[in-house]
């Protein structure tokens, strides 16, 4: 199962990379074309629109399983062990639960603009395809979270054992 993880890490790692790679391109040669040609592409802006959202969305969730997001946790560090791991995971379920209600929102959208059959101005792709990484990767943020929850938890049983 470790593998499996490792591999799936190796994939969002890769992907990220390489969507922040071809956002980059995009972008310079919308410029080069711009100043040198005096022509702008159209669809390179709307693609990088597209582009920003998806890497947005995986960078979050990377952030959420690599713990780099940013924390308020002053309070929480001057806490005893038990109860610093009870508030952690307390926040855990509750980001994962906000995390699902952006998930089962999104789906929604997602579904009334694949009933409407609306496409993208420049690319002509369906939009609901554009919108696709939100509920995806939201609701790879709120495993993750739940995750973390449980390893708090886990936590605590762990320094339960541990105590004579």
């Amino acid at each position: 199962m470790q593998r499996f993880y490792a591999f799936i890490d190796r994939i969002e790692n890769i992907t990220l990379v390489w969507t922040i790679l071809t956002l980059a391109i995009i972008g310079f040669i919308q410029v080069f074309a711009r100043y040198l040609f005096n022509y702008s592409f159209t669809w390179f802006e709307e693609l990088g629109r597209y582009l920003g959202v998806f890497i947005a969305f995986l960078g979050a969730s990377i952030g959420v399983k690599t713990g780099s997001h940013f924390t308020m946790d002053l309070v929480v560090s001057y806490l005893q062990s038990p109860f610093q791991q009870l508030v952690k995971a307390f926040t855990n379920f509750l980001s994962a639960g906000f995390f699902i209600l952006v998930t089962w929102y999104s789906w929604k959208i997602i579904a009334r603009m694949y009933g409407f059959e609306a496409t993208s101005p420049a690319l002509q792709i369906p939009m609901y395809i554009a919108y696709l990484p939100i509920p995806v990767f939201s609701m790879v943020m709120a495993v993750r979270f739940i995750i973390k929850a449980f390893e708090s938890i886990s936590g605590i049983k762990d320094q339960e054992e541990i105590a004579p």
